[in-house]
């Protein structure tokens, strides 16, 4: 299956959801807490990944020389 991409902005989203139900709405409330819930802990895992691999370098170049 191919994908497709579209830019939309917050403006046209906002355009579209007086022609929505309001249960159309509330999903697409809880999918959007969900994604923004997701990518912040993974920004939050990438972040503390890079600073564990760096003390982790760090340490290993001590106990090398």
């Amino acid at each position: 299956m191919s994908k497709v991409t579209i830019e939309v902005t917050v403006t046209e989203i906002k355009k579209l959801l007086p022609q929505l139900s309001t249960e159309e709405i509330l999903k697409l409330d809880m999918e959007i807490h969900e994604y923004l819930e997701t990518h912040m802990m993974m920004s939050v895992a990438q972040t503390s990944f890079k600073e564990w691999e760096n003390r982790e370098n760090c340490c290993d170049s001590q106990f090398h020389n």
